[in-house]
């Protein structure tokens, strides 16, 4: 009988051990799950402080980007004229060099002269424009003559 009661005792103290060390288990995840919810409540409040930032830099980056989408939308029609410069451009090249295949130099001259007085003419009032525009925003009532060096368009008869 003293057996019997050996074999109870053994179990009794294997039975306490076990439960010790659940009971160690039990606080250490406790304790961690305690640290855990604090971490969690940290996590929380900054967020908190943190996502109506992030919501206004996304609200303001998407104003932003369809800004710059209208933006690019506007210059599709400038770069449409553009290309049609080009090809007017293009077509009068075409059409310059098949004229000037027919055409003497002293002719190609004489037919270019209005067109040469023309260019001299617009650039003599492109530069009073802009000599009124800076007078006009300096405040100055007159204009300022100045002396500029006009070279003369070759004509015919120049060698």
């Amino acid at each position: 009988m003293d057996i019997l009661y050996l074999g109870i005792l053994l179990c009794s103290i294997a039975f306490a051990i076990v439960a010790i060390y659940i009971s160690m288990v039990l606080k250490r995840l406790t304790d961690t799950l305690k640290s855990l919810g604090s971490s969690m409540g940290e996590l929380e409040r900054e967020m908190e402080y943190i996502t109506p930032q992030l919501t206004q830099t996304v609200r303001e980056s998407d104003k932003l980007i369809d800004d710059i989408s209208d933006k690019i939308k506007a210059t599709d029609s400038l770069f449409d004229s553009a290309e049609n410069i080009g090809a007017s451009v293009n077509t009068l090249n075409e059409v310059y060099s098949e004229k000037s295949k027919n055409v003497s130099d002293v002719e190609m001259e004489q037919k270019m002269k209005p067109f040469v007085g023309g260019i001299t003419w617009s650039e003599a009032a492109v530069q009073l424009f802009k000599k009124w525009k800076s007078a006009k925003r300096t405040g100055k009532n007159e204009l300022m003559v100045q002396q500029t060096e006009m070279v003369p368009a070759k004509t015919g008869r120049e060698g």
